[in-house]
């Protein structure tokens, strides 16, 4: 699960999160990305009338949650190239010690699999579009209230 999905399901909770997944989907492969919109989507308005009625404080905390979010975003995809140069420098050093077999063949494992575990979240980080749009509608509603109050 990618971050945004993390923070939408978490902010609106899964049921919701599921039922406005699949209207994009739904949404983007009839009309693909092409008519993209915010303002006017249903998903934009069902969001707003739940969230219109919460107080300021509330929703500034919402939009700060949704702020860390990003932020995390952002660090996973621009600290990957030292995750993958720190796999590569391990396994070479690791060969290059001439350890016995079974030490070189064990560490070589472990280390892809960790390494494979921060590839799935880089990859599922960077390619997550439907989140990612419904994560600019979340934000966009919370900025218009906000300026609304």
């Amino acid at each position: 699960m990618n971050v945004f999905q993390k923070c939408l399901r978490r902010q609106m909770g899964n049921v919701k999160y599921v039922r406005y997944a699949e209207t994009c989907k739904n949404n983007f492969k009839k009309n693909g990305f092409s008519h993209i919109t915010m303002v006017g989507n249903p998903i934009f308005n069902d969001m707003y009338e739940q969230l219109k009625e919460e107080n300021k404080a509330k929703l500034t905390e919402r939009k700060k949650d949704l702020a860390e979010t990003v932020v995390v975003a952002f660090r996973i995809t621009r600290y990957f190239i030292f995750v993958l140069l720190t796999y590569i420098m391990a396994n070479i050093i690791i060969l290059s010690l001439n350890l016995e077999y079974y030490v070189t063949c064990v560490s070589i494992i472990l280390m892809g699999i960790c390494f494979l575990y921060k590839l799935v979240e880089f990859v599922s980080n960077k390619y997550c579009v439907l989140d990612a749009y419904l994560f600019m509608l979340y934000r966009s509603v919370l900025e218009k209230i906000l300026k609304e109050v």
